[in-house]
């Protein structure tokens, strides 16, 4: 069972990437989205509205929904199922006072129970990405679980919002401490986790790289994929720079805005949701946001940037974090220019790393001019040395020893 930090069907990231891999070697999972609060109307009133309406509860995934878990995009016939579990919504301020977390965290066990109930399991392993779940394993002390994994991916006490960091972190610590294996994915994760605990895995994240491959590998050595291009791109045969994320303020608007700017020759593309203020990119006439894509579909975007971007502020918060669309847009043999996260470093010169905005702008110029066939090619390669196999295998190799 997997206590997941993003939806299922939400931006693919970490969790849906194992999860969907796990299901493919034969385990049967039960995926759960993150709650929400009575107050999210306040920062998401689309979010919120969508998940009133949703059954909650228990639901069985189609195949044709588990995401290139074979080449066909489903499946195999001895795969694993995959549920999808809708949590209640949580009482607010639970990232803030313990004693409400407890309060939710028993609701929430207490449905998860009917839930396993149902599907008759006995002794499932419990994998979460939430610090509060730490009040989730008290509370659901009827489950016998074979092991409880901790996989750590973002700094939570550094997010804004309604949570303090002292409780968030006391929470983690109680979780990382109880938990049979913690993994982190980032080193500065891993520094934090190794206060708590010493044997902490580092395992960053990774590439689909089939996924996100162009449609032959010939086709390594041509600037576009032969598919048609999805219909919302712009039209104007302008060339293409891309990002694709969330526009939350862990991101630079102001670097967009004079990529934009700087680059008047070419079209910013942004696919992902917004959830912060993005007035310094509102007037430019080749900013186009496109919101957020179904993963099936983003390849077929991607492989038409000629430069991808990762514009990532330079705080507390993100210097824990290690991209997955990175390694993504290097599956898709992009060229790649990042601000200098400490993750990110490591992969200079394939990914060029400007640590100011006027290197970043520079390091655009260089990939639009100096791209080629090679580069192309060693950026794939470069991703295939990180797919989610690799990664899964590595985990599962720690997760067994505990078993």
């Amino acid at each position: 069972m997997c206590i997941a930090a993003a939806e299922w069907h939400g931006m693919w990231a970490r969790a849906q990437q194992l999860m969907v891999r796990l299901a493919v070697q034969g385990h049967n999972i039960l995926y759960v989205d993150p709650p929400i609060t009575y107050i999210a109307p306040l920062k998401n009133p689309i979010l919120w509205k969508r998940r009133w309406r949703e059954k909650k509860g228990l639901q069985t995934m189609e195949p044709v929904e588990y995401e290139n878990g074979s080449s066909d995009g489903r499946l195999h016939r001895e795969s694993g199922q995959i549920y999808l579990f809708k949590p209640p919504l949580f009482l607010p301020f639970h990232g803030m006072k313990r004693t409400i977390n407890r309060k939710n965290q028993e609701i929430f066990a207490r449905k998860l129970v009917e839930a396993l109930d149902e599907l008759n399991w006995s002794k499932p392993l419990l994998w979460t990405y939430l610090p509060g779940t730490c009040d989730f394993i008290n509370a659901s002390e009827s489950i016998k679980w074979s092991s409880v994994i901790y996989d750590c991916v973002d700094d939570h006490g550094a997010f804004t919002g309604l949570h303090d960091p002292q409780a968030m972190q006391e929470m983690e610590n109680e979780l990382a401490r109880n938990a049979h294996v913690v993994f982190a994915s980032a080193r500065a994760l891993q520094e934090k986790m190794e206060k708590v605990r010493r044997d902490v895995h580092l395992v960053p994240n990774g590439a689909d790289v089939e996924h996100f491959r162009r449609p032959h590998q010939d086709t390594i050595q041509m600037p576009l994929s032969p598919q048609k291009p999805p219909l919302d791109l712009p039209q104007n045969n302008k060339g293409l720079i891309g990002f694709v994320g969330g526009l939350g303020d862990w991101i630079d608007i102001e670097l967009l805005a004079k990529v934009a700017r700087y680059r008047r020759d070419y079209d910013l593309v942004i696919i992902g949701p917004v959830e912060t203020d993005i007035r310094p990119l509102q007037g430019l006439e080749n900013v186009y946001l496109l919101g957020r894509k179904p993963y099936q579909e983003l390849p077929a975007y991607v492989q038409r940037f000629q430069v991808c971007l990762s514009p990532f502020k330079l705080n507390e918060l993100t210097r824990s974090v290690n991209p997955v669309k990175i390694y993504e847009y290097l599956a898709a043999g992009c060229a790649v220019v990042s601000t200098a996260l400490p993750e990110v470093v490591p992969f200079e010169p394939t990914i060029a790393v400007g640590r100011n905005h006027l290197e970043f702008l520079r390091h655009i110029d260089a990939a639009l001019e100096q791209d080629s066939p090679e580069k192309r090619a060693e950026r794939v390669a470069l991703a295939e040395e990180h797919a989610w196999e690799s990664r899964l295998n590595q985990m599962w190799q720690a997760i067994e020893k505990t078993l």
